[in-house]
């Protein structure tokens, strides 16, 4: 795999080194909340699933979106995948944790994260051109929101139950 430099720097760019700063210094400055092994567990596997995802659908036979300014895979798509995907599972997650909502709240807080996320995307889209969509509709991520939030509840929750607080490596 190629990595190229941008076609030329521009609002897209800035749009992911922005929302990437200000995302992770939220999310340093917040307490901790999260173990540092769910805290890994989360950002791999987000930054996994998305590059699974949008290379799955942003490639032939697909090819429902380019990201950036070019279809090849640029230097700001590795930023993406690794710094703006995984801290909107990381609020999600913290805000769990702090009010532990059950049921239909459950249900509204996954749905209202799911919501907000698709309407970063809108915004990343259609103000700042880090998706080109030419097959894609900005309505079919609401549903991947939702599956991804879930998702990353479950794990969370599999990890709170089932790995051992010892191997926490902040406790150490």
């Amino acid at each position: 795999m190629i990595l190229y430099p941008p076609v030329r720097f521009d609002a897209n760019e800035w749009f992911i080194i922005i929302v990437s700063i200000l995302s992770w210094l939220t999310f340093l400055l917040l307490p901790r909340r999260l173990s540092t092994v769910n805290l890994f567990i989360i950002w791999l596997l987000n930054g996994l699933l998305a590059f699974t995802l949008d290379f799955s659908l942003g490639v032939k036979p697909f090819d429902l979106y380019d990201f950036g300014d070019r279809p090849e895979f640029e230097w700001f798509d590795i930023a993406l995948y690794l710094f703006t995907y995984p801290p909107s599972q990381f609020f999600m997650l913290y805000g769990y944790d702090r009010w532990k909502p059950k049921g239909w709240l459950l249900c509204g807080y996954l749905l209202l994260f799911s919501v907000a996320t698709t309407g970063l995307e809108a915004m990343a889209t259609y103000w700042f051109h880090v998706f080109t969509y030419k097959g894609w509709k900005i309505q079919y991520s609401f549903p991947i929101y939702v599956v991804v939030f879930a998702l990353n509840l479950a794990v969370y929750r599999y990890v709170q139950r089932y790995v051992p607080k010892k191997t926490d490596l902040s406790a150490a």
